[in-house]
């Protein structure tokens, strides 16, 4: 018959930690990720400076309003003629 205390004794141990960077693994990657998104992330978009002539456009633009004790009605017209960009 084996000895009990020697088989009590294997199981007390402690296990040998085999993580990598002893626990520290899914921190360490966070931390990676995120130096890695201030490095490669811009924080401002670059500015494009975009000039075009000035083309001749025409607009009118007309307003009526009507207003009742009951009902109100509000109609806005805009015209716009002249070259498309």
């Amino acid at each position: 018959m084996p000895d009990r205390d020697t088989d009590l004794g294997i199981l007390r141990e402690e296990p040998e930690n085999v993580n990598l960077a002893g626990g520290y693994g899914p921190l360490l990657v966070g931390l990676v990720l995120f130096v890695l998104m201030v490095l490669l992330a811009p924080t401002v978009a670059p500015e494009r400076v975009v000039e075009r002539p000035v083309s001749t456009t025409s607009s009118t633009a007309s307003t009526t309003t009507t207003t009742s004790a009951s009902t109100s009605t509000s109609t806005t017209t805009i015209t716009i003629t002249g070259e498309a960009p």
